[in-house]
């Protein structure tokens, strides 16, 4: 009788240690087999597998104050008759990247930009900063479209750089800036580059 209780004892244990050994595998396979978000290359390909080949960028960062994984992705489109670029907001819920904020489609193109993330004191998350740079720009003029993305309260705010023959070089700034820190960011990023411009209350469109 001993000797049997001794070797169910045994048996018990050693499943114990089997089934305890069997879980903790299962679990690190489960981790190993979440995608690497901190290397680009990884945040990049997991955007485009939700968005499609038209994804240009995709930073992960902390965008609307959320513990989540969180990426903002940037897409263009080159049609016939719809062309400009989108921001979307990629968060990760039940082990699942979904789309959570679009923008409409803007003015603009990913092609000799810049873009990149970028943090105001007066928030505790961060923003995406873009600026067209001299892609539409040349000799006789052109114009630069700029934008700052914020996330979490869903605004774009817009700044619009038009120096053409013809017409005092100016720039426009969407009414919807309410935060003066955004409104000198812009105005002192085309100080860098533009001497002297106008500041207007209406937007132009030019015609090529």
């Amino acid at each position: 009788m001993l000797s049997n209780k001794h070797t169910l004892s045994i048996v018990l244990f050693l499943s114990f240690v089997f089934f305890s050994c069997g879980g903790k595998n299962q679990n690190s396979q489960t981790l190993l087999n979440q995608p690497d978000f901190n290397n680009p290359g990884v945040v990049l390909q997991q955007a485009k597998n939700i968005l499609g080949n038209d994804v240009k960028f995709a930073y992960k960062g902390l965008f609307d104050a959320d513990t989540a994984i969180e990426i903002s992705a940037g897409t263009e489109i080159d049609g016939p008759k719809n062309s400009g670029i989108r921001f979307t907001l990629l968060k990760q819920v039940n082990n699942q990247l979904i789309s959570v904020f679009q923008t409409p489609l803007l003015n603009g193109s990913f092609r000799e930009c810049l873009v990149k993330k970028i943090k105001f004191p007066m928030f505790n998350y961060e923003l995406v900063y873009y600026n067209s740079q001299s892609f539409y720009l040349g000799s006789g003029g052109g114009e630069v479209f700029s934008y700052i993305i914020n996330f979490k309260e869903q605004k774009i705010y817009y700044a619009h750089f038009i120096s053409v023959p013809d017409r005092p070089v100016s720039l426009y700034l969407s009414p919807n800036i309410d935060i003066p820190e955004i409104k000198n960011f812009f105005i002192g990023n085309f100080k860098r580059d533009f001497s002297t411009f106008k500041i207007i209350d209406k937007d132009v469109t030019l015609k090529y």
